[in-house]
């Protein structure tokens, strides 16, 4: 077949000296099939869709279908084979020059082609890779790349006699631990034959299944005397590495290594410089070394160290950063030259304090998210800007972490997070468990690629192994991986629902809804209050939902205010005590992976829904999480006429008093330090104010006003107040909002508008959280009086219109420009210090992480334990039992009224869902110390004969999930060993709760 007519010409490059990068992202061919020989040049493909990458071909296929129970995640979606191209002419200067292309990822397996030849195949799907272009390509000619894009993920079994949306059960639904062993047994030997279906991480569990080139792509065009790139696999090359030792507030030694290749034809004399440039441009020092390589050499050289006097340092309230300019120069001519950031902050974490950051203490508040960042009619493939803009959010909210689950975040993702602050946990490669053969293989290789990717990043203190505990020889293993890539970056090595035997491996331990598996260890907060409720229900009072009824029977029925109210408790809860170096709240914007409630389209855990609009429980973690005085009234004041309601205050200072129409309704009263609570108040129509003061003083002021009857549509554009950029990846986000006559948002309408769209520009719309198959239409629902909408840009320049519609309302309209491609991505936002940094004192030089030791005891008085039921990758031990913390690692069960006894004992935080099943040794452990082992079984079950041989009963009934559990209890000495058999002996029992086994000081 003849070639295409028209293909990308690069153009305006100056390519006598130096290093070039591309955008590569403009005008790729598309087919959402996978026709023979597409990989070929002559192969016709001028029919096939128009794109540009970022691209996913299931952006328009996400947040249509009911969210499935039993954390299933989206499991309707297309998935297969599907093919990207892409015509081009290399330039004739490119003869004799090294070219390289780098993909920052491709979901989930990639084969790349170029002119035919197969260039290899990545599997990682969230890991950047590339491939040197050079043997391949033809200067002077047109050249075709090929990419074929494979999404095909892991279902779920599912009895198509059932209703998907029936709840699950062992019968209809196997849960995730027995459906991991199943997924295990089909993982083959080697790499080679690992096929997209069988990596464990790709799994709408875990991750929405979005395929495509769906992050940034470009080439870059080097001297073949060169920097190396960041890209191990397929390169085998690791880029520069730099960072800081002998850190004080006076003074920091810098470190960089400087990975250089020599693909001339001869041997290369050369200088290697190296210029540190703050964050206002200024060079504060600078080296260059005179150095040789042979023909076809490479070597890692160690510059001399450089010493920064006063140096300005990274920490979330100051997030500078330098910027490392290397370059290579052959007799005083530039040849190549790259920059890589350099954050220079002081790390220590400590058992009972948590982690202080530049010598002070620093209380990590923020989320977990998904690395797919999903967006209604976007899916996973959003343009840098987006990135941006979901970090921004979290930012202004107050937080400073952030914990990419269970894979690691993108490029655009990390360096936001530099920019903005954000203390990041970034993992390797993982969905919840251990793995093996090939899959096992491919992990490695992902943390590698991961490590030596993104190890110049400051805001990455934590490098996460996994999201479960692994065997020996898989934690030494990758452990070693951490230690032999960024061995001077003081960042820790952690496990999620670690054991003794990971741990042994470990700096920090992830915690789990204010768990801590691993008492020696400090403890970061990896996932609390996983909680779910949607934007659009108010609270029981508010029309047109008047509550949450179409949540009945789900696993959560929480409206929106229970769920804003309910973020105080959990995080005060879980996160208070102050050796807690805090974490991660799960998740900061409603996802397709993992939902609970079969009446959603999404996992509604988010502090803000699927397109970023805030609920109320953003800004009560706004109120908690900042530092500067902050008040929030939860919910609106536009009540029907006899509404009695208690009104909820968040706030950050020592008293609230609320006002309505000027009267005083005295001050509310305090819990969890954060809420103010003022009973049955009775809505009149006007304004009600909370006015919060600490030490007699007012520090801020909230006010919500009664909105009158929808009369208007107001239109606002989010972002790109200057245009979008025509490259055919950008996205402009509209606001709709109903307003009264006084131009305030009426937060009850809840009504269909209808969208006329003009102008170079793609619509992708939004969606009804409530609702099936809302996605890419003209029309949708506003939700608490305001939705957003998405437009992708097109290729062309223009000038776009957008008009919304609703009966009996004023249509809005709004204009806004697409400005011309100019071969670069659009530039993101600009970050602004603060005026002056922090004052900081850093003591003398101590270990960046805590030391590792041999100890492998679990708790403050288990020593070892052993599980054996269904769910045994989730079981371990807590710490200090109180009142509010969980009885079980599967649900919501906290103790409440807990005997003096138990309180502050280790326990065992068992999975309920193994209430039934039989083993002789379901529990084996041992204890560090003389201690009280005290049981609490069911009442409504049988006594199995290996507790009423063992223990004596007690007088003493807790009651957990509203179940009354006697205590038994037994003392046992330092060392002592128990093996404790089934909860219930008797097949027919059908219901209970599992036993749980307290361990604590024997009582005087």
């Amino acid at each position: 077949m003849r070639l295409p007519l028209l293909f990308v010409l690069l153009t305006g490059l100056a390519l006598a000296h130096g290093r070039e990068t591309i955008d590569f992202n403009p005008d790729w061919r598309f087919l959402k099939e996978d026709p023979a020989k597409a990989e070929t040049p002559g192969f016709d493909d001028s029919a096939w869709e128009r794109v540009s990458a970022p691209h996913t071909f299931n952006d328009t296929d996400t947040f249509d279908n009911w969210s499935l129970p039993g954390h299933r995640g989206e499991q309707d979606q297309w998935s297969g084979r599907t093919w990207y191209r892409k015509t081009f002419a290399a330039p004739a200067e490119w003869q004799g020059r090294k070219v390289f292309i780098e993909f920052e990822a491709v979901r989930q397996v990639a084969e790349v082609y170029l002119n035919g030849v197969k260039l290899g195949t990545a599997k990682g799907g969230f890991t950047p890779f590339g491939f040197d272009l050079t043997p391949h390509l033809r200067p002077g000619e047109p050249n075709v790349l090929a990419v074929m894009a494979d999404n095909r993920f892991q279902r779920d079994p599912m009895d198509p006699a059932l209703d998907p949306q029936a709840a699950t059960n062992a019968k209809t639904h196997p849960n995730l631990a027995q459906l991991s062993k199943q997924l295990m047994e089909q993982i083959p030997e080697t790499l080679e034959e690992l096929q997209a279906d069988q990596i464990p991480w790709n799994n709408p569990h875990w991750h929405p299944a979005h395929g495509g080139i769906y992050r940034n792509v470009r080439l870059i065009v080097t001297d073949p005397l060169h920097l190396t790139l960041p890209l191990y696999s397929f390169l085998q090359t690791e880029g520069p590495y730099a960072y800081a030792t002998s850190i004080s507030e006076k003074s920091a030694q810098i470190g960089i290594e400087v990975p250089v290749r020599n693909d001339r034809t001869g041997s290369a004399d050369f200088q290697i410089g190296a210029e540190i440039i703050d964050a206002d441009g200024r060079s504060v020092a600078a080296m260059q070394v005179r150095e040789t390589l042979p023909a076809g050499g490479s070597r890692k050289f160690t510059l001399p160290a450089i010493v920064i006097p006063r140096p300005r340092l990274w920490e979330p309230a100051y997030p500078h950063l330098y910027r490392v300019v290397i370059s290579l120069n052959v007799r005083n001519t530039n040849i190549d030259r790259v920059e890589i950031p350099l954050g220079i902050r002081q790390v220590r974490w400590e058992t009972d304090g948590g982690l202080f950051l530049n010598g002070a203490h620093l209380k990590l508040r923020g989320w977990g998210q998904k690395p797919t960042n999903e967006w209604p009619g976007l899916g996973a493939a959003l343009p840098d800007s987006l990135q941006f803009y979901t970090l921004q959010l979290m930012r202004e909210a107050g937080g400073n972490f952030v914990r990419w689950g269970h894979v690691p975040g993108g490029p655009a993702q990390i360096a936001a997070a530099d920019r903005l602050g954000l203390v990041t946990l970034q993992p390797g490669t993982d969905g919840e468990h251990d793995t093996k053969g090939g899959a096992w293989a491919l992990r490695v290789a992902n943390f590698r690629d991961v490590l030596i990717y993104y190890r110049n990043h400051p805001s990455i203190l934590i490098w996460e192994g996994g999201n479960q505990k692994i065997s020996r020889e898989h934690a030494a293993e990758l452990r070693a991986l951490m230690d032999r890539y960024d061995p001077h970056g003081q960042r820790a090595y952690a496990h999620r629902r670690a054991d003794a035997i990971t741990a042994e491996f470990m700096d920090v331990g992830i915690g789990t809804e204010g768990g801590r598996e691993i008492a020696r260890l400090p403890v970061v907060e990896g996932e609390y209050n996983r909680e779910e409720s949607p934007r659009r229900v108010w609270d029981d009072f508010s029309p047109p939902n008047f509550g949450y009824p179409e949540a009945k029977g789900q696993t959560y029925q929480l409206t929106s205010e229970q769920f804003a109210v309910n973020q105080i408790g959990h995080y005060v809860k879980k996160l208070g005590a102050p050796e807690h170096a805090g974490g991660a709240n799960w998740i900061f914007s409603d996802s397709t992976s993992g939902g609970r409630v079969a009446v959603e389209v999404a996992r509604t855990s988010g502090e803000v829904d699927a397109v970023r609009l805030p609920k109320e429980a953003y800004y009560v973690t706004q109120a908690m999480f900042r530092d500067d005085p902050q008040v929030h009234i939860i919910g609106h004041w536009s009540y029907p006429a006899g509404t009695r309601k208690s009104v909820y205050v968040v706030a950050n200072t020592d008293t609230v008093e609320l006002l309505l129409n000027g009267r005083s309704l005295g001050s509310g009263k305090r819990s969890d330090r954060f809420l103010f609570t003022f009973p049955e108040v009775a809505f009149e129509p006007g304004e009600i104010k909370a006015v919060a003061s600490s030490g007699g003083k007012v520090l801020a002021t909230a006010t919500k006003l009664t909105a009158g009857p929808a009369t208007a549509l107001r239109l606002s554009l989010v972002r790109h107040t200057g245009g979008l950029v025509a490259d055919g990846a950008d996205v402009a986000l509209v606001d709709v909002e109903a307003v009264d006559a006084e131009g305030r948002r009426v937060p009850t309408f809840q009504q269909r508008v209808d969208f006329d769209v003009s102008g170079p520009v793609t619509w992708r719309g939004g969606y009804n959280s409530g609702k099936t198959d809302s996605i890419n239409h003209r029309h949708l629902d506003l939700e608490a009086g305001i939705n957003r909408v998405a437009l992708r840009a097109g290729r062309e320049p223009g000038e776009v219109t957008v008009t919304a519609r609703a009966a009996g309302l004023q249509s809005g309209h709004i204009r806004f420009r697409l400005n011309a491609y100019a071969g670069a991505p659009p530039a993101l936002p600009t970050v602004s210090l603060p005026a002056t940094a922090p004052a900081r004192l850093i003591l003398a030089a101590t270990a960046a992480t805590a030391a590792r030791t041999d100890a492998t005891r679990l708790g403050r008085f288990i020593r070892t334990l052993n599980y054996t039921g269904p769910n045994a990758s989730i079981v371990h031990v807590e710490t200090h039992a109180r009142d509010g913390r969980n009885a079980y690692v599967n649900t919501d069960s906290p103790f409440a009224g807990l005997p003096v006894a138990l309180q502050d004992a280790d326990w065992v935080q068992v999975d309920n869902r193994d209430a039934l099943y039989s083993a002789v040794d379901l529990i084996e452990l041992s204890v560090a110390t003389d201690a009280t082992v005290w049981i609490a079984h069911d009442e409504a079950l049988p006594r199995p004969a290996w507790l009423t041989r063992q223990f004596e009963p007690t007088d003493t009934v807790l009651r957990v999930l509203e179940r009354p559990m006697r205590l038994f209890r037994r003392n046992v000495t330092a060392a002592a060993s128990l093996t404790l058999g089934s909860n219930t002996e008797d097949p027919r029992q059908t219901e209970g709760n599992l036993y749980l086994v307290f361990v604590g000081q024997t009582p005087p």
